[in-house]
């Protein structure tokens, strides 16, 4: 193989001059500085090749030492993480760690892993959802390969959590951030784990015994708080119109609580833009902010035409909240999804419609589950007489992922019965950090 020259490199990327006085890293740098993501994704595709090329050169003769390691080896580290984070996707940074040893040390550099999770936080991929088990997504949906990878890495049934109590499994009532919160009908104590690195924290029982209902939920990660700690929340019913907000910290590992008068309709919430919501009555949301300085509840209307059906609460794109509600055509057997964005802040709050999706057809459709960004659909058919002649073919009912920003559905997998899903985000195995 004959040692190429930056000149050669340049003969693809006929933008830029490659000025010959210029160091190398000098060079690499002025692409950081234009704006169009194309033209990073070909310096990137660049440097994986020059990288990847000189790995494989012998080493020339009468090198000595240091002097021997190609110039892309010798690239200080923090310039090239710097533009390793500018990369879109992270599907991108995985690539980019496999073109050659130098890249790959960046990228598992554990302040850099820190750096690309604040960067890319509330983009982690949609890879399945949790009932009893892991359900990955499944071919052809675009985060099959992240599932596969990550049901392989990780231990999504919880055969590591060992109790003492007269019951032996847990059941998954939340996740977020890459930890799981698992509980037990007959317990008011609460596991949180991280399936990936099989770490768990058993919690101390919530202080007000006796709830009838109880629905834990995890706070979303601020800052280098996705690896050094978390809070839980847990919303429980003691009696009619006495809901009791309990917080976990694992900083203190002590449990406080904020009262919260009203009738409940679901005690799972919702979650978008840094607010927890729930349904209160058909034209009424109670809103917890995760944002203040002092967290309290507060209400927000909603049209009854949307709260009167099946809707969930989750980011719209651009920093929006959007309500996602259910529209169903008997005569034409078809389903669409009716997105509404919130406008305005306090006692002005109003609600705008944005965007009309058309669910795949013969199917009819209901909310699963809900996270950030992504909505859990299951579709059954219309005709409870059609019969599939595979269970896992499109034709037959199965759970339908939907990116709340784009309005992109994907299908997940075909399992036929509904149920109250956790959707599962993850970054990928090699991209993660222990989060307990």
């Amino acid at each position: 193989m004959q040692r190429r020259s930056l000149e050669d490199y340049a003969i693809t990327f006929p933008k830029f001059s490659w000025p010959k006085s210029l160091p190398l890293y000098v060079i690499i740098v002025l692409p950081t500085l234009d704006s169009d993501l194309y033209f990073l994704h070909q310096w990137i595709s660049l440097l994986q090749v020059i990288g990847t090329e000189q790995m494989a050169l012998p080493a020339q003769p009468g090198a000595v030492g240091d002097d021997s390691s190609p110039p892309i080896l010798r690239l200080a580290e923090d310039l090239l993480a710097k533009i390793f984070l500018l990369l879109p996707a992270l599907a991108d940074v995985e690539s980019t760690a496999a073109a050659c040893p130098a890249f790959r040390r960046v990228v598992a550099d554990r302040s850099f892993l820190r750096l690309l999770r604040r960067a890319h936080l509330h983009r982690a991929p949609f890879v399945g959802f949790l009932f009893c088990k892991f359900h990955p997504a499944e071919a052809p949906h675009s985060s099959a390969p992240c599932a596969r990878a990550l049901e392989r890495a990780a231990d999504l049934s919880f055969s590591y959590i060992h109790s003492t109590g007269s019951f032996t499994r847990w059941f998954p009532l939340d996740a977020r951030d890459g930890r799981v919160v698992l509980g037990h009908g007959s317990s008011s104590s609460f596991v949180v784990c991280d399936p990936l690195y099989r770490r768990c924290l058993l919690l101390p029982p919530i202080p007000e015994p006796g709830a009838a209902r109880q629905c834990p939920f995890l706070f979303p990660a601020k800052g280098d708080e996705a690896e050094t700690s978390f809070k839980l929340g847990c919303m429980a019913e003691f009696e009619p119109g006495l809901m009791l907000c309990l917080v976990f910290s694992s900083s203190t590992g002590q449990w406080s609580n904020l009262r919260s008068d009203g009738i409940l309709s679901k005690p799972k919430p919702f979650y978008a833009c840094g607010c927890f919501y729930w349904k209160l009555t058909p034209d009424m949301l109670l809103v917890l902010d995760t944002r203040a300085m002092a967290m309290g509840f507060d209400v927000v209307e909603i049209p009854s035409t949307y709260g009167e059906r099946d809707f969930v609460v989750a980011e719209a794109g651009e920093g929006r909240t959007g309500i996602f509600s259910l529209r169903h055509s008997y005569a034409r057997a078809a389903s669409s999804l009716i997105c509404a964005v919130k406008q305005g802040g306090g006692a002005g709050v109003n609600w705008q419609y944005k965007r009309r999706l058309s669910l795949p057809p013969r199917f009819r459709y209901a909310f699963a589950g809900a996270s950030d960004r992504h909505l859990l659909l299951h579709g059954s058919p219309w005709n409870h007489q059609e019969k599939a002649s595979d269970e896992n073919s499109d034709s037959g009912s199965g759970y339908f992922s939907v990116e709340s920003h784009t309005m992109k559905i994907e299908k997940v997998c075909g399992l036929r019965v509904l149920v109250d899903a956790v959707p599962y985000t993850s970054f990928p195995p090699s991209l993660c950090l222990p989060s307990i």
